[in-house]
């Protein structure tokens, strides 16, 4: 780990403390499962320094989606201090081990605990969320290769039931708009092109889920 992962770390360190002492971090994000879910995933495959798992999470999130380490440290404290992780100073070089000294930060690692283990399976088959924290699924997509063919098959109806339910209340809203005598023409127009746009979007991804599903099914 670099000396500017070092800093990053640090300064998130102290951000999420200032945070702490002017109300903490949204519950919004404080209780979103999906960075939860992320950061057991992630370390279910191995140890990760935090910097690396920061990395890695905004790549999935995407560019629009940027997760500071200032919010994910104290997820990563919480998850700690429940017994869901640990914490560990990695074994260095002598040279390594009078350079941390000077800086005064450890190499710290986490690394997952059978409680975190449980958790994690949990929360891949949380059966709600998805409206409220629209990543969750993604990061379950992504930890995928943690799971039978079976679990995966459950994810994937489960949010292809969610997306079906969306679907139904659009077609249901595209006969109201059309046969609202309270809106004028112009109005009607555009509205109802916002109807057609969203349900083209649930069409394409009911149709992504269903061809996921039937190759899971084929293969058993």
């Amino acid at each position: 780990m670099s000396h500017e992962n070092d800093q990053t770390e640090q300064l998130g360190e102290q951000e999420a403390a200032h945070t702490g002492k002017k109300g903490g971090v949204s519950e919004a994000r404080r209780s979103n499962p999906a960075y939860e879910l992320f950061v057991l995933g992630e370390l279910m495959q191995g140890p990760h320094h935090g910097y690396k798992l920061n990395e890695i999470i905004n790549r999935i999130l995407g560019p629009q989606r940027q997760l500071s380490w200032g919010t994910l440290y104290p997820l990563i404290k919480r998850l700690e201090q429940e017994g869901l992780i640990t914490i560990f100073v990695e074994q260095q070089s002598e040279f390594a081990q009078e350079e941390r000294r000077e800086r005064g930060q450890p190499r710290r690692a986490y690394t997952i605990t059978d409680a975190g283990r449980e958790r994690f399976f949990e929360l891949m088959h949380q059966p709600q969320g998805y409206a409220y924290h629209p990543e969750l699924f993604a990061v379950q997509l992504s930890k995928f290769n943690l799971l039978t063919p079976q679990e995966r098959l459950s994810v994937l109806e489960r949010y292809r039931t969610y997306l079906e339910t969306f679907r139904d209340h659009y077609r249901k809203g595209q006969l109201r708009v059309k046969l609202n005598p309270q809106l004028n023409e112009g109005e009607r127009i555009f509205v109802l092109q916002l109807v057609d746009y969203n349900l083209h979007m649930l069409n394409a991804e009911i149709a992504w889920f269903e061809r996921a599903i039937a190759e899971i099914e084929r293969a058993e």
